[in-house]
């Protein structure tokens, strides 16, 4: 009983706290306009999406707010900030990929709420003011996406942010202007970020509230849309208030969502994030999903005619689509007699869908854009794994200075990187050294000594041709070539096996393992260890190497023999990294 009238007095306590906030609030007024509302035909679950994007915006400005507590805004110390963001802070990681990959829900969501929208018809009178700020929020949440893309500072980001200035730059009139303002000045530097933070942080999140309060008063004068083909008589008797039903609905739909993007994140580890930004570097710059078909446009207009692909056509859909309402002159809202819209909704989602599968295959199929991501992904790893130790005070690309081997990896970007590198995607014009000295290396060489991993760029007159036999004799000359270096865990039995395959199969007739013949081709002693690998770099035309087919550079008088064997170290090193 004692236990009875303790909960009866809490209740009542609060209930007096409630009566006294809402005679000075009036918040009760409120409430009852939002669980009061009425839903013509009652509630249904193709009236979730306006509140699903509600919920991913104020998501968006939470994560973004927590964000902006680590967050340095500079040149110099925005990738630092979000490097320690990402995979220091704790739960930095989740936290921004909530918001990137929320982002992306947000501009999906928007997508299937607008098509929503033209199949219903919503956009018809009296709702045409309803339509065009549904329109301007959908252009502002385009806004926050590629303005947010550039904070990171990354390459990435930065080099995209470049293209599209650029694009802005072609403007008649105030392109010039514009590019300006965005950059901060007339390039790229502390500026460009302080903008563009201010432009994402500030300015669009105070215009969407303003477009997203206009536009949920405006819906809540006119009314949810509902399904065509139901007179109003029968809207009338199914009609109910939001809450409980819509209300369950939103809640279950807004949760659902959110799920998903949590398990999205933590499958990928957050978002990606490239090395911090070098603006004398190169980097193939792609924009993220969302502008794929405006880059595909662009790639049909050069020069002079660029500006149709990058503003006239945009241009020219996004005015029909505000001018839908009056340019649908099909009486009602069924789309059946609407085919003229439908069908034109259907050529702009089947037109987007081309424009942004194009340049994904274009890119799986060639080899030098593989090449430069998987460059640029060891950049990415390299520079973030070194930023644990912290990033000087320079900036991003001195974090470099970490490494141990920042001097050697000087050395090879200045003399070697041009030709070889250790992607596993081929060299530009000599061999790929990554796994040089493991057993897959060697075999694969064995198969195909001209593919493009190897030999192939190097365009050599007479090169070496495959090696021909079954699999188990390549396994047999593969581990006698691997024995070469002295390594412990070679196969004896396998490597003696491979002797008399060593003459069988010719090799003996262009190579040697005396390690001072001279032959057509290199003398396989002591090959891929750092003696050997410091007298290819010094000379590798040397009788006992390459010889007159060499195209391999000197580096014996451009470099001291400290600097051959640091590089020779590096070269092992690297190419043993996994």
């Amino acid at each position: 009983m004692a236990d009875h009238r303790a909960v009866t007095g809490k209740a009542r306590g609060v209930a007096r706290l409630s009566m006294w906030l809402d005679r000075r609030t009036g918040y009760s007024t409120l409430v009852k306009l939002i669980v009061d509302e009425p839903i013509p035909g009652g509630a249904r679950w193709w009236y979730v999406f306006g509140a699903i994007l509600t919920f991913l915006l104020g998501s968006q400005f939470l994560t973004g707010v927590l964000l902006s507590t680590a967050y340095a805004p500079s040149a110099s110390t925005a990738w630092a900030s979000t490097v320690f963001i990402q995979d220091t802070l704790p739960l930095g990681w989740f936290i921004r990929g909530l918001h990137s990959f929320g982002s992306s829900a947000m501009l999906v969501l928007a997508g299937i709420h607008l098509f929503q929208v033209l199949i219903f018809g919503a956009y018809k009178a009296p709702r045409e003011i309803t339509w065009l700020a549904g329109l301007a929020m959908l252009g502002l949440l385009l806004a926050f996406a590629l303005t947010g893309y550039a904070l990171p500072w990354d390459e990435k980001g930065y080099w995209a942010k470049q293209v599209e200035t650029g694009i802005v730059g072609t403007i008649p009139l105030v392109g010039p202007l514009a590019q300006r303002l965005l950059q901060g000045g007339a390039s790229y530097g502390n500026y460009t970020v302080t903008t563009f933070c201010a432009i994402h942080t500030a300015l669009l999140p105070s215009l969407i509230v303003v477009l997203l309060v206009l536009h949920i008063l405006l819906v809540r004068k006119h009314g949810v849309t509902p399904r065509w083909g139901i007179d109003e008589a029968a809207l009338a008797r199914r009609t109910e208030t939001y809450w409980p039903h819509q209300a369950s609905r939103d809640t279950t739909a807004c949760g659902l969502v959110f799920v998903v993007l949590g398990l999205i994140v933590i499958k990928t580890h957050g978002a990606d994030l490239e090395g911090p930004v070098d603006p004398s570097g190169s980097f193939l710059a792609r924009p993220d999903w969302y502008a794929l078909p405006l880059y595909q446009l662009r790639r049909y207009f050069e020069g002079s005619l660029e500006l149709i692909g990058t503003l006239v056509i945009p241009g020219i859909g996004a005015l029909v689509l505000a001018g839908l309402p009056w340019l649908d002159s099909a009486e009602g809202r069924d789309p059946r007699r609407r085919k003229t819209v439908m069908a034109g909704a259907m050529a702009g989602l089947l037109g987007l869908g081309v424009l942004s599968y194009l340049p994904l295959r274009h890119d799986r199929a060639d080899p030098s854009f593989k090449k430069a991501r998987a460059e640029a992904g060891d950049r990415a790893r390299r520079a973030r794994q070194l930023a644990r130790d912290g990033v000087p005070p320079e900036g991003g690309m001195a974090v470099f200075r970490n490494d141990p081997r920042f001097h050697s990896r000087e050395l090879w970007n200045e003399h070697c990187a041009n030709c070889h590198s250790f992607t596993g995607e081929g060299g530009k014009e000599a061999p790929d050294l990554k796994g040089y000295n493991g057993r897959a290396w060697i075999e694969g060489f064995l198969r195909d000594p001209q593919g493009r991993l190897f030999m192939g760029t190097a365009n050599l007159e007479k090169g070496m041709k495959p090696v021909l036999g079954t699999k188990e004799e390549l396994h047999a000359l593969t581990e006698l070539v691997y024995a070469q270096t002295g390594a412990a865990d070679a196969d004896r039995s396998l490597v003696i096996a491979a002797e008399s395959l060593f003459s069988q199969k010719d090799c003996d007739s262009c190579h040697d393992r005396d390690g001072t013949g001279q032959n057509t081709g290199p003398n396989l002693r002591g090959r891929g260890t750092l003696p050997y690998l410091v007298d290819v770099i010094t000379d590798a035309g040397d009788a006992r190497l390459f010889g007159k087919r060499n195209k391999m550079p000197s580096f014996a008088n451009k470099l001291s023999p400290e600097e051959i064997g640091e590089l020779a170290q590096f070269v092992l090193l690297e190419s043993s990294s996994p």
